[in-house]
């Protein structure tokens, strides 16, 4: 293990701030991608994927993948440095994150391979275990631990960084069929003042092409995201009784470009509309080129997707 990751290890043994420094413009509209950004990570156990592929959780003594969902637009490609710190005793106290020294691991990758340690672990708000990792990326330079703060911050001239944290929900028991990450299936489009039975798919090989904007105000075209059947499971929760029930999960849809006007960043599926549809509207930019968007779908148990598309506007 390097210095710099020992140092580390003895820091979130104690503390551990969320901060590195800038992370991201917070001027900039959520859905707007103007730096260096993460967006999420994907939790794939392992163990279980030949048996039942897409699980979200995992047992003590199971492996899992973490991959991290990232945009880097500078002009040339740089390295990224990404620390992960997990956490299976955490504490929240204001904006500081705690861990107690069991079973704190620190990995180093965009993508991390973490198995579960066998131990007594933090719980939820609804009483579930569940491990606490922190991300701490850095665009063009490196995490290192700064000597007169005592936190770790990102190094390197023109370097970007970002801190993200995810839950890992730890199965203790089988009662409860496992959490899966959902799957988006489509990303559909349709132009402005065309109806749903004119909408066409944004595919990933050919990209759409879209007249940019012309008039005053500019035309609202709608971006329509759907996920695969059994994407939103049931799950275990409690009523305002506090009594245990079993409902259907609400998925969180983020939507997020480079160029044009996005309405939201966020829509999350509703009593109204609990299987969707999910749309957004957006307005193609006045200048011709390429844009590009992420969308990405997620539950409340770590469940976690993304889907990157382009159109072309001219």
């Amino acid at each position: 293990m390097s210095t710099e990751h020992t140092a580390l290890r003895a820091l979130v043994g104690v503390t551990f701030a969320l901060a590195l420094g800038a992370c991201g413009d917070e001027l900039a509209p959520a859905w707007e991608i103007r730096g260096f950004r993460l967006f999420g990570a994907k939790i794939e156990n392992l163990t279980r994927q030949a048996a039942d592929p897409g699980v979200a959780e995992a047992a003590p003594g199971e492996q899992v993948r973490l991959t991290l969902s990232y945009v880097d637009p500078a002009p040339a490609a740089r390295p990224l440095n990404v620390t992960w710190v997990f956490c299976a005793e955490a504490t929240v106290m204001g904006t500081t994150f705690g861990c107690t020294s069991r079973g704190v691991s620190v990995l180093a990758g965009a993508t991390v391979t973490y198995e579960v340690p066998r131990l007594d672990f933090s719980v939820d708000p609804s009483n579930r275990p569940r491990i606490q990792a922190v991300a701490l990326a850095c665009a063009g330079g490196t995490v290192v631990l700064d000597p007169a703060t005592r936190q770790p911050r990102c190094t390197g001239e023109g370097s970007e960084s970002w801190v993200m944290t995810r839950s890992l929900l730890v199965r203790t028991d089988e009662t409860v069929r496992p959490n899966h990450n959902p799957t988006i299936d489509r990303v559909s489009f349709i132009r402005s003042g065309l109806t749903t039975a004119d909408a066409v798919t944004v595919g990933t090989e050919t990209p759409l092409r879209v007249p940019r904007c012309t008039t005053d105000p500019c035309p609202e075209h709608t971006l329509d995201v759907s996920v695969a059947a059994g994407s939103r499971e049931i799950q275990p929760t409690f009523d305002l009784q506090g009594n245990r029930v079993m409902t259907q999960e609400r998925l969180q849809f983020g939507f997020f470009t480079n160029k044009g006007t996005m309405e939201n960043a966020f829509r999350v599926d509703s009593v109204a509309i609990p299987d969707g549809p999910i749309r957004n509207r957006w307005m193609a930019p006045r200048e011709a080129g390429t844009v590009r968007f992420l969308f990405t779908a997620q539950d409340t148990r770590g469940g976690f997707d993304v889907v990157e598309r382009t159109v072309v506007v001219e």
